[in-house]
């Protein structure tokens, strides 16, 4: 099949990641897959499909495709009005109307849902919201390269003194909520521990965040690449995410490094299972410096956790949700 991944832009993200690893995927067992894209930079990640740069979405500038794959919610309607493939799809990793930063642009977002083309979402409670919006549905699993993150010494039953504490994402975004992971990190301290903090985004160091707390080494905009050894260096990551977070991409590749993981109770990582993570309520800082002490101070839950972590991150592989898509996409499609 040809397939051509519509996105708006290659700037660092995970949902970006998720969809370069899926036109990879198929790419590799043998189908022609693409990303046309309006922003093409992408020096932190290396892509191995073409990619083509547009300065928009049309019928002119989107290719004759089997599949057109839309992606973020702006890629959608002209995906849909280009008829340029014999089939559409819409990507959802998160419904973007709860976003604050998006309410000028609801309108957009509603036609974009309300288009009649298939669905597909990464999570559960994504469905939930969607009720209302034509279908049909399709719920994908979330999937990580996790032989990639797998940390050289699986079998290590110890933690370091003094731990490093990981946090990911920028502090800019109000749902990713780092504010509360670096509160979680100043009240351990405060307490007496020795924890040292890595910090990782795609944002350089704001001084309002070196305000609130300074990270000891302080990752900006880091390779895709480099990633696994990020999270190697790590004894827990610290996951502060609101209800507006699509997946646990994160906390998945934090425990195929070997790394323990707290984080918030929000309805996209309740699909893990209760006795790999650590679970605190949104927002509250203090809730989470808690559960990141107890895992501190109890060296054979952080190994059970750690052992625990790295079998469930092999469960999440990208294969099954490849033969998803070949199945889906391929639907209408006859053998010759």
């Amino acid at each position: 099949m040809r397939i051509v991944y519509v996105l708006e832009s290659l700037e660092q993200g995970g949902g970006v990641k998720v969809l370069i690893e899926h036109a990879e995927g198929l790419a590799a067992r043998g189908h022609d897959v693409s990303i046309v894209t309006r922003d093409a930079r992408h020096a932190w990640i290396d892509v191995g499909v073409p990619v083509v740069e547009v300065p928009v979405f049309d019928e002119r500038t989107l290719p004759e495709a089997d599949v057109h794959v839309a992606t973020w919610f702006p890629t959608v309607v002209p995906a849909v009005r280009a008829r340029r493939a014999r089939r559409v799809f819409h990507f959802s990793q998160g419904y973007e109307m709860p976003h604050p930063h998006l309410a000028v642009r609801r309108s957009e977002i509603e036609e974009a849902y309300r288009q009649e083309i298939p669905k597909l979402v990464i999570s559960p409670h994504i469905l939930e919201e969607l009720r209302g919006y034509p279908g049909p549905f399709h719920l994908l699993s979330q999937a990580i390269p996790w032989e990639r993150f797998l940390p050289p010494d699986p079998e290590r039953r110890a933690r370091r003194e003094p731990a490093t504490l990981g946090l990911v994402g920028p502090y800019e975004s109000v749902m990713k909520g780092v504010a509360h992971g670096l509160e979680a990190v100043a009240r351990l301290r405060a307490e007496g521990r020795a924890v040292r903090l890595l910090r990782a985004s795609q944002f350089p160091q704001s001084e309002g965040e070196r305000r609130v707390l300074a990270a000891d080494e302080y990752a900006h905009a880091l390779p895709v690449a480099e990633m696994p050894a990020f999270y190697r260096r790590l004894d827990l990551l610290l996951f502060t995410s609101f209800d507006a977070e699509g997946s646990p991409l994160p906390p998945l590749e934090a425990m195929a490094s070997g790394v323990p993981v707290v984080l918030t109770d929000i309805p996209s990582f309740r699909g893990l299972p209760a006795d790999a993570v650590s679970r605190v309520p949104a927002g509250d800082g203090a809730a989470m410096a808690a559960a990141a002490a107890t895992l501190l101070d109890d060296a054979e839950l952080w190994a059970a956790r750690r052992a625990r972590g790295l079998a469930l991150a092999r469960t999440f592989s990208l294969a099954p949700v490849l033969d998803e898509l070949e199945r889906l996409f391929g639907a209408d499609q006859k053998t010759s």
